[in-house]
């Protein structure tokens, strides 16, 4: 399985139970959902871009 999927489904799975925790289920979903993308796609983007920007900075 590919690692970033097994992140997603871990921040969902954990915003499902405190959705029921909370009863809100929905939202809490949506919100592991959303958590687990940014850990997944956003963060790896920005601190790709702050190195590349800390590079050329150098010269």
């Amino acid at each position: 399985m590919n690692r970033k999927s097994i992140i997603t489904g871990i921040t969902t799975l954990i915003g499902f139970l405190l959705g029921l925790y909370f009863k809100k289920i929905f939202m809490y979903t949506m919100m592991g959902l959303a958590v687990g993308y940014l850990i997944v796609y956003w963060i790896p983007y920005f601190s790709a871009w702050r190195r590349k920007n800390r590079t050329t900075r150098k010269k």
